[in-house]
């Protein structure tokens, strides 16, 4: 496979070294406006990659389209991919406004063999991926609670990045997670959403909104409060908690509290991702025809309806 990598900042460097590994992958460009993101890639010799700072175009065939540019940029590259029919692996998220998801839901239409997919990585912990037989299977009981809470512990990328624009969601760039991975256990995408945005620090940038609480509720699924804070003074930490009449489990970063007698499948498993292109590399897989049946990494039509209820179902 050829692949095109746009961004080759933190994220971008990550799913680099995935290509890389990568049996499947032929070659790579890279494109980043910033040659300096280049130097430990270029020192190392890496024979199958070829690196530009000028403006992204599709030079030459690709397979595979993966977007790893700042948030607000997705979309013009995701637009090109449908347009091309070329497959695409974006970071989260998808896209980061309203306008920008009725393009893509647009685009789509005209092109629904599209393949899309985007690196909600939590997908990929062994325990949530059990988690979801489980629930399914009525173990938890009929209906849940579902308590998240997403704390980024890294102010710094506020004051110092592109996250720290006014237009910058807490939602869309943490949250995303929590709300994904309780919709993927629960097999559900389809909410009554509520969401409220509060300023809590004093911290500078000051156009920023830290906090943010989302509220999902369905009538086959229960009740989900998730919330994240982008200010406080801790470790970056995901918790995550689900309550039944029959079972529950608490996890607190990668501490784990369970019903044991009630839920012993889940003992000894861990909810980190096994590794950050655990996503990618299965979306390769199936791409090339090496992998069919089941797979991990979100759909199009799950991103669509999640990134919906991070905007409050507003798009709807």
């Amino acid at each position: 496979m050829k692949v095109v990598l746009v961004g080759h900042g933190k994220a971008g460097m990550e799913l680099h070294k995935e290509l890389t590994a990568n049996s499947l992958i032929q070659s790579i460009e890279v494109y980043d406006p910033n040659p300096r993101s280049y130097t430990i890639f270029s020192a190392n010799n890496f024979p199958k990659t070829h690196f530009s700072s000028g403006p992204f175009v599709f030079q030459n065939p690709a397979d595979l389209l993966v977007i790893a540019s700042p948030d607000h940029t997705h979309t013009e590259y995701i637009s090109e991919s449908i347009q091309r029919n070329i497959p695409s692996f974006v970071e989260k998220p998808y896209v980061s406004s309203c306008k920008d998801l009725n393009k893509i839901k647009n685009l789509t239409r005209l092109n629904p063999a599209y393949q899309s997919t985007s690196n909600l990585i939590l997908r990929s912990a062994p325990l949530f991926q059990k988690t979801k037989e489980l629930l399914a299977s009525g173990r938890f009981g009929s209906k849940v609670f579902i308590e998240g809470k997403y704390l980024y512990g890294r102010w710094e990328k506020l004051v110092n990045g592109w996250r720290g624009h006014k237009d910058y969601s807490v939602i869309l760039g943490g949250l995303i997670h929590i709300i994904d991975i309780a919709c993927y256990v629960t097999s559900n995408f389809k909410h009554d959403v509520d969401i409220k945005h509060s300023r809590i620090t004093s911290k500078e940038p000051r156009d920023v909104l830290d906090f943010s609480q989302v509220t999902l509720n369905s009538n086959t699924s229960g009740f989900f409060s998730l919330t994240t804070n982008f200010s406080t003074n801790v470790e970056h930490r995901r918790d995550f908690a689900i309550y039944g009449d029959n079972a529950w489990i608490e996890i607190r970063g990668d501490e784990v509290k369970l019903d044991v007698d009630k839920l012993p499948e889940l003992q000894n498993l861990t909810p980190i991702p096994l590794k950050k292109g655990a996503l990618l590399n299965e979306f390769i897989s199936h791409l090339s025809g090496q992998c069919v049946g089941e797979h991990f990494y979100p759909t199009l039509s799950e991103i669509i309806q999640l990134t919906d209820l991070c905007l409050g179902n507003s798009t709807l």
